[in-house]
């Protein structure tokens, strides 16, 4: 049977406590500070766009949460909370992954090097603090990189089986098949990987 492609704005995305801290370090931290500083640079317009797409994914995963459907494990015991279909678009994710592409290339760029743009100097500004606990530029970088690979997950065949479960229930609870909860626990196992970058401890069941 041919397998059925996701629409392009249309993702499978896991929301749980831990991805909403790491949008809040990448949000408050890193994209907000950063569009503020940025003002009268050659960047600047890349930032801002970079923050309200961000804003806008974290809009469109609130809504996918609130949405449904609820997930369930096959004897209908165990709900897999925050898998969801979230509307993305492409534009969005773009956005940032330009933002991104700036942030990494900062980052790696030696002390003496020309900073025409600005964002060296607005990173170092940003992230001053090297303190115990405190976020570093690194850090946050990272937040924003982790939170781009969670909502853009690479398709695969994991992906579309929950994909099509949710779509198939057009709101409605779903209780998984055996085989779509394989697909599920590696689903999960990929997303805390990412998370995380360590073996997962649980696999996002509550």
């Amino acid at each position: 049977m041919e397998q059925r492609e996701q629409p392009t704005s249309a993702r499978i995305v896991v929301v749980d406590p831990d991805l909403g801290a790491q949008c809040d370090r990448a949000e408050h931290h890193l994209l907000a500070p950063l569009a503020g500083s940025t003002r009268g640079t050659r960047d600047h317009a890349l930032f801002t766009d970079g923050l309200a797409a961000f804003r806008r994914i974290r809009t469109a995963l609130a809504e996918a949460v609130a949405r449904g459907p609820r997930v369930w494990t096959p004897n209908g015991r165990w709900e897999h909370e925050g898998l969801r279909i979230a509307e993305i678009p492409p534009r969005e994710t773009d956005v940032l992954y330009a933002l991104l592409r700036e942030l990494s290339a900062a980052l790696v760029s030696p002390p003496d090097a020309p900073d025409p743009a600005g964002v060296v100097a607005a990173l170092r500004d940003t992230t001053p603090s090297t303190g115990p606990g405190a976020d570093t530029a690194v850090v946050l970088v990272g937040a924003l990189a982790r939170v781009l690979a969670l909502v853009d997950l690479a398709a695969d065949a994991d992906t579309a089986a929950l994909f099509a479960a949710l779509e198939a229930a057009d709101g409605e609870d779903v209780r998984l098949t055996h085989a779509q909860e394989d697909a599920w626990q590696r689903l999960a196992h990929r997303v805390t990987m990412l998370l995380t970058e360590s073996e997962p401890l649980h696999r996002f069941l509550y």
